[in-house]
């Protein structure tokens, strides 16, 4: 018998494997963030608008963060928001919360391939809701936003059939843009603003603003279709 692999025959064999890792299909199955003891990596995220305190559409950007590179592991692109959040008003004496309450649409994820256990793959969007809690106190009797924290969801359709659901808790609001301080400027290290064509947003609106994407709960759901077969075609099957 002759035990001789060719070298051709190796890569071949390589090449199929790589592949088959490379385009692992989405996996049933609930996944959480590093910070909650899973596997899925903590975010940023970027909201772009108009101008440089307000104006629409605001358009969502959100990626994974490794602590020094990001878009490695997923990304959120382009769900938007065509008409302005919803306000509550909780302060009293200027001491309190704001609540922002925004709803974007549509926009695409994408899950790359790595080996994760719950797969890869890209889809589409559906709506995704962000509610923001903006805490004020005086300080030098005006009220001042001291802090901000994020929490959110958004469900999907992957290409093939499979649902997604993503939610968050507990992301932190960094910075914006404000007249106030035209200096202030978005960093580097946070997810490029997309203006509403999706692109990059130009350099002279660079406007919006930027926080952290944190404590995840995915949950993926491949359901098994059921088929019903008729008397005849089981019949079928037995001849």
């Amino acid at each position: 018998m002759n035990t001789k692999i060719t070298t051709p025959l190796i890569g071949a064999l390589l090449a199929l494997a790589l592949a088959s890792t490379a385009f692992a299909a989405p996996v049933n199955g609930t996944y959480t963030s590093t910070d909650l003891g899973g596997q899925l990596l903590t975010g940023r995220a970027s909201t772009w608008r108009s101008g440089i305190n307000s104006g629409l559409p605001h358009v969502l950007h959100a990626q994974s963060w490794t602590g020094t590179t990001l878009g490695t592991q997923w990304e959120i692109s382009c769900p938007k928001e065509p008409v302005n959040f919803v306000v509550q008003d909780n302060r009293v004496g200027g001491v309190g919360t704001i609540v922002y309450t925004s709803t974007f649409n549509g926009g695409t994820f994408t899950f790359f391939p790595g080996g994760w256990p719950w797969g890869d793959g890209t889809g589409t969007l559906g709506t995704t809701t962000l509610i923001t809690t903006v805490q004020y106190i005086l300080i030098g009797g005006v009220s001042t936003p001291v802090a901000a924290v994020v929490n959110g969801n958004t469900s999907g359709l992957f290409v093939g059939g499979c649902n997604l659901t993503f939610a968050i808790a507990n992301g932190v609001g960094v910075g914006e843009t404000t007249s106030l301080n035209p200096a202030i400027m978005k960093p580097a290290d946070y997810p490029t603003f997309l203006d509403g064509s999706c692109g990059p947003a130009p350099a002279n609106a660079q406007f919006g603003s930027w926080g952290t994407v944190i404590t995840i709960t995915m949950n993926i759901d491949c359901a098994t279709p059921t088929h019903e077969s008729t008397w005849g075609r089981v019949k079928q099957l037995y001849r």
